[in-house]
């Protein structure tokens, strides 16, 4: 009986392992793998909460306006969103800085029309391209996450820090950060913190003085150009609080940005249908080094050619908006510049209120309170024929 009992337990200590193994290898014990494999890992595909801009301020018309949510990205923005692992689940995670960090594993996706992202190859420059593009795929554990639109590449540079490259004036750049969020087969969504803009919002009209008493049925500007303004080609170092360092008025830098005519478009309140119109356009942060502007503007059938340097220590400073207007008084004329907070389109939406048939204020150039100034003036234009051109 004792070599009985022997027996037994050295077969079990045999054949117990082999039982196993072969439970494993059948998936007859996957409940069992289930319960060995640790959170670490386990592989997990990461998603996205439809990202924001915040939640814009809303001008309305209507007492009992509902306030609307949160305002999504630009439909048919690119992100490119990276993580950091930090630690194992349930360990005090270390936060370092993202610009000295190498990132874990990134990937990139489109914005759609709902807000929502969908994974999408892009090129260097964050410009959507053909193939197949694979999603954020990581071991269980802590990670920190920071996301870039366009979803431009992030590069280390010489003195070892990382950075965005290679960013050109007309160019809406945004990021985002979280840190310290738990990824696990059972909690794999991350919310991103509000997009915030990195760069400056140009818009650009032209209007008629309340007191010009020199008639005419069309006044509208043909083209616009900012020179000695901050240097194309900029570079942003990846971080929470980074943001693209302000150049300008360098005389060896011909930076210059150029709005033509197919750019600009009809105002939203040209109540006299004069063919007011105005363009805008995201310029590169500046500092404040004095810049040249260059005004083509229509009136009737003469045009007229404005130039000037505007020295009053203006700086174009991220998520601003600069709102400048071509103010013209018979054959005089004034810039005038208003400084506002660069947020979404407002609505107004009690129509009841005004004439039926008036026009609303242009959001782009009325939104929010600000104090207007004179930049620039010309206190004699000369009109020329618009077909023979010329006239400054």
């Amino acid at each position: 009986r004792i070599i009985n009992e022997k027996m037994k337990r050295m077969l079990t200590r045999l054949f117990l392992p082999e039982l196993l193994l072969t439970g494993l290898l059948t998936g007859c014990a996957c409940g069992m793998v289930e319960d060995i494999v640790p959170e670490e890992a386990r592989l997990v595909e990461v998603g996205f909460v439809k990202p924001d801009l915040g939640i814009p301020a809303v001008l309305t018309r209507a007492e009992d306006t509902e306030v609307p949510g949160p305002t999504p990205l630009p439909e048919g923005s690119t992100i490119r969103i990276v993580a950091y692992y930090r630690s194992s689940i349930g360990v005090e995670a270390f936060s370092g800085p993202f610009f000295s960090t190498t990132p874990t594993v990134e990937a990139t996706y489109k914005v759609m029309a709902d807000g929502s992202l969908a994974l999408c190859s892009v090129d260097d420059t964050g410009k959507p391209v053909d193939g197949k593009a694979e999603g954020m795929v990581v071991r269980g554990g802590v990670y920190d996450f920071y996301a870039v639109s366009p979803a431009r590449k992030l590069a280390k540079s010489v003195d070892g820090t990382y950075k965005i490259t290679d960013i050109p004036h007309k160019e809406d750049v945004m990021t985002s950060f979280v840190r310290g969020v738990t990824i696990s087969a059972s909690s794999r969504l991350v919310t991103l913190a509000t997009f915030s803009r990195k760069c400056a919002l140009v818009v650009f009209n032209v209007a008629p003085s309340k007191e010009n008493v020199i008639p005419f049925t069309r006044l509208y500007a043909t083209g616009l150009t900012i020179s000695k303004i901050s240097s194309s080609g900029a570079a942003l170092i990846v971080g929470e609080d980074t943001g693209i360092p302000c150049t300008g008025g360098e005389a060896e830098d011909k930076t210059e940005v150029v709005f033509a005519s197919e750019e600009f478009e009809p105002v939203e309140s040209d109540a006299d249908n004069l063919g007011l119109n105005k363009t805008k356009g995201i310029l590169l942060p500046k500092n404040t080094e004095p810049f040249d502007v260059e005004i083509e503007v229509q009136r009737d059938d003469k045009t007229a050619t404005l130039k000037a340097t505007i020295d009053k220590n203006i700086s174009f400073d991220e998520g601003k908006r600069y709102v400048f207007t071509l103010e013209v008084k018979n054959n005089e004329s004034s810039l005038l510049m208003t400084v506002l907070d660069w947020k979404e389109t407002i609505f107004f939406t009690d129509a009841n209120v005004g004439a039926p048939d008036e026009p609303y204020p242009d959001p782009d150039i009325n939104e929010g309170i600000g104090t207007s100034f004179v930049v620039a003036s010309w206190k004699e234009i000369v009109w020329t024929d618009g077909e023979v051109g010329g006239g400054q």
